[in-house]
């Protein structure tokens, strides 16, 4: 869908195997699921069975295990989505628009050429568009951590439709435009297409791809955004989309003192007419009860102090084992975003603040960081107030998108969180700026992302290069070990079992010989080698194990040949 190039770069091979990463973290992404209950840890990395046949009876299982908490505002929520379910499984979309009448002609030159009719040249078919009879959708809206996302990817695993697509609603916007610009390039030509046309291109276009739309996190902050969200969804719910959206906010309070918003407002009482708009209400924000162990493994350090810069630089130097690349590029949608650092040896990269927020990025170019690299290193965050306004709002979009990527963030800030954007309490009495209304999110964000649970599931979703390539496998520090353990204790139980060991020598075997397959014969020796008690391998088994590297890599030698150019790293 979208083009991330490294530029001007040295080790050619190694900027291949970055963008190879970035394509396998996408995937990885779209299929993670996040968990909301106040679980175990381990618990909250899984992903569920399809054993139960709806949302709400899936729910109720998970609670009589104890992996989620009872609430009864989320089991109204899953009996809307099972109810939902059921309707659009017996639904078809007509496919087709009525047959329009003539227009007056749009320029398609330019941003504003594009998307900029003024209101009074709307069709006026749209003020009549009603949903066809099966066609209402469902928008859950509550604060931050009420289980929207949860209760999303349940709805989405569960319901029985081919044509679907769930995805986080900025990176849809993200796929909108470039679509558009795309037809626009080609339309050049032509000098009867207007801007309308072009939107109505891209809409049958997504419909085809799919009608059943589940967009995560609906927000609305950019202005290019806002001035083509009736228009577009206009022709979708013509051809017979039907959306399903999770929010923090209500629809009346999307785009809230947005510019030009009298240009957006006439999408609210459509998005009203095509979907049933419920509040959540839960007062439990659940991702505040992930868990931490007692590791010293700070990923949010502060105050931002040198003894603190020093620990952040440390880290770094840790993982790029003294090899560093300079001034490399990462280009997305024709700009350059410039990576002060990264590691050779894997994908990591560091970043100051004002790389990132003092600069006009948006959404797509954090996108394409968080598809590039699987872990950040920000520094520098300084203590935000309403005269950064700018430099809130980036940071809000940079922390929202590399938690959608399931990005590893590692930042030294001046502040924790809760206190890093201060405002008056006159400011929060009389703005109705969009970033004091998103700060919650944030922080909640913020929070989760230092959680094991997230640690866990980033570590899990890396190639064997690139998760074992951090470490020097023949001389790791009792922290190594523990970092090493969250990537194969899979389910959080405290010992491995026969597939999650099984996954540990894949990782060796792709590392030293090439590939995964790990024969029953060698699976055996290892595991009679490793203890010989039981059928599981506890954390001072797996250190005893992997701290032995000698025997390791002869075991494997012995029932495989290696590949020629590769080996266990030093």
């Amino acid at each position: 869908m979208r083009c991330v190039r490294f530029l001007r770069l040295p080790r050619a091979a190694q900027v291949v195997q970055v963008a190879r990463v970035a394509r396998v973290a996408r995937v990885a992404r779209v299929a993670r699921v996040a968990r909301a209950g106040c679980a175990p840890s381990g618990a909250l990395g899984r992903r569920w069975s399809s054993s139960a046949s709806g949302c709400l009876e899936k729910y109720r299982e998970l609670k009589t295990k104890g992996e989620i908490k009872e609430d009864s505002r989320q089991e109204v929520c899953m009996k809307m989505l099972d109810d939902l379910a059921r309707q659009v499984e017996g639904y078809s979309p007509k496919m087709t628009r009525a047959s329009k009448q003539a227009t007056p002609k749009a320029s398609s030159t330019g941003l504003f050429g594009l998307l900029g009719s003024k209101p009074s040249a709307q069709k006026p078919a749209d003020a009549s568009l009603r949903p066809m009879p099966g066609q209402i959708g469902l928008y859950l809206w509550g604060g931050t951590g009420t289980g929207k996302t949860f209760m999303m990817n349940m709805f989405y695993d569960k319901v029985k439709i081919s044509s679907k697509k769930r995805v986080h609603f900025h990176e849809w916007m993200i796929d909108v435009h470039s679509r558009l610009h795309r037809r626009q390039k080609g339309s050049s030509s032509n000098t009867d297409s207007t801007a309308d046309d072009l939107i109505e291109q891209v809409a049958a276009d997504m419909m085809k791809d799919a009608w059943l739309l589940c967009f995560d996190e609906f927000q609305v902050t950019h202005i290019s955004d806002a001035i083509i969200m009736k228009r577009i969804f206009s022709v979708l719910f013509e051809l017979g989309a039907v959306v399903v959206a999770t929010s923090n906010r209500p629809p009346k309070d999307l785009y809230l003192n947005g510019l030009n918003r009298p240009l957006f407002t006439p999408f609210i009482p459509m998005l009203e007419a095509f979907c049933t708009v419920h509040d959540i209400g839960a007062e439990v924000d659940y991702r505040m009860c992930s868990s931490r162990d007692d590791e010293d493994d700070r990923v949010y350090i502060t105050p931002n102090g040198l003894g603190e810069k020093k620990l952040l630089e440390a880290k770094f130097a840790k993982i790029c084992h003294g090899h560093v690349r300079f001034g490399m590029q990462v280009e997305t949608q024709g700009r350059r975003i410039v990576v002060p650092r990264a590691a050779e040896n894997s994908a990591v990269a560091w970043f100051k603040f004002s790389d990132l927020c003092d600069k006009p990025l948006g959404a797509a170019d954090y996108l394409a960081i968080g598809q590039a690299f699987h872990t950040i290193f920000l520094a520098d965050i300084p203590r935000l107030t309403m005269q950064e306004r700018d430099q809130v709002r980036r940071f809000i979009t940079l922390i929202d998108t590399l938690y959608e990527s399931h990005t590893k963030l590692l930042c030294v800030a001046e502040l924790d969180p809760i206190s890093l954007f201060h405002v008056t309490q006159e400011e929060r009495s009389s703005s109705v700026a969009d970033e004091i209304f998103a700060w919650d999110r944030t922080v909640s964000r913020l929070m989760e992302m230092q959680s094991a649970a997230y640690l866990s599931a980033a570590v899990r979703k890396l190639s064997a290069d690139q998760f074992l390539g951090q470490y020097k496998l023949k001389s790791l520090s009792d922290q190594d070990f523990k970092e090493l353990w969250r990537r194969y204790d899979q389910d959080g139980n405290g010992v491995l079992d026969a597939e999650e060991f099984r996954f540990l020598l894949g990782d060796l075997m792709e590392l030293q010989v090439g590939h995964r397959h790990v024969s029953e014969e060698l699976f055996q020796v290892c595991l009679e080698d490793l203890h010989s008690h039981g059928k599981t391998v506890t954390f001072k088994d797996f250190q005893r194990y992997i701290g032995d590297f000698a025997t390791i890599e002869s075991v494997i030698q012995e029932h495989v040949p290696v590949a020629a150019g590769r080996g266990l790293m030093a």
